[in-house]
C-alpha cells in the first residue's frame, strides 16, 4: 500500500492491551472490529458443546485474526483469548470497508490476501477434522 494510504489507513486503528485471559472477540457477537498482533499469545477456538476446542494460536506480529467484520453476517465465527498479556491494533470494519470504496486498489490487495489467509486456514481445519475424526 503506498505511503499516502497507509497513513490515510492507520487513524482508523486503536492500540489495545488485552491481559492474559481476556477475550478479544466472542463467538456468535456482532463483528465490528479487525484485529492485528502486536505482541503477545492470543488462541482462537470454537465452543462444541460444553468444551473449548483451540483451533489456532497466534502468536507472530502481524497476525490477524477477527476477519468477520468485514464478511458477511458479520458475526464472529469464533472466540479469541490472550493467553498471555497481549497488544493488538484493531480497526472497525465499516471504517476499513469506507476506506476500500475511495481507495478500490487498496481494497483489491487487501481482500487477495485476505482470501488467501481464508484458504490456507480452511486448508489447516479441512487436515486437522480428516486426521482426528476417523
Amino acid at each position: 500500500m503506498p505511503p499516502k494510504r497507509l497513513e490515510e489507513v492507520s487513524r482508523f486503528f486503536r492500540e489495545d492491551f488485552f491481559p492474559k485471559g481476556s477475550p478479544l472477540l466472542e463467538e456468535k457477537r456482532p463483528a465490528r472490529r479487525l484485529f492485528l498482533l502486536l505482541r503477545g499469545t492470543v488462541a482462537v477456538s470454537l465452543r462444541r458443546g460444553e468444551e473449548e476446542l483451540i483451533v489456532e494460536i497466534h502468536r507472530r506480529k502481524g497476525d490477524l485474526f477477527g476477519w468477520s467484520a468485514l464478511v458477511p453476517p458479520k458475526q464472529y465465527t469464533a472466540t479469541a483469548k490472550a493467553l498471555e498479556d497481549s497488544r493488538v491494533l484493531s480497526i472497525p470494519g465499516k471504517d476499513l470497508e469506507r476506506f476500500f470504496r475511495r481507495h478500490p486498489s487498496c481494497g483489491w490487495l487487501f481482500l487477495k490476501k485476505l482470501s488467501t489467509l481464508i484458504a490456507t486456514r480452511l486448508h489447516r481445519t479441512r487436515t486437522f477434522l480428516v486426521e482426528n475424526l476417523r
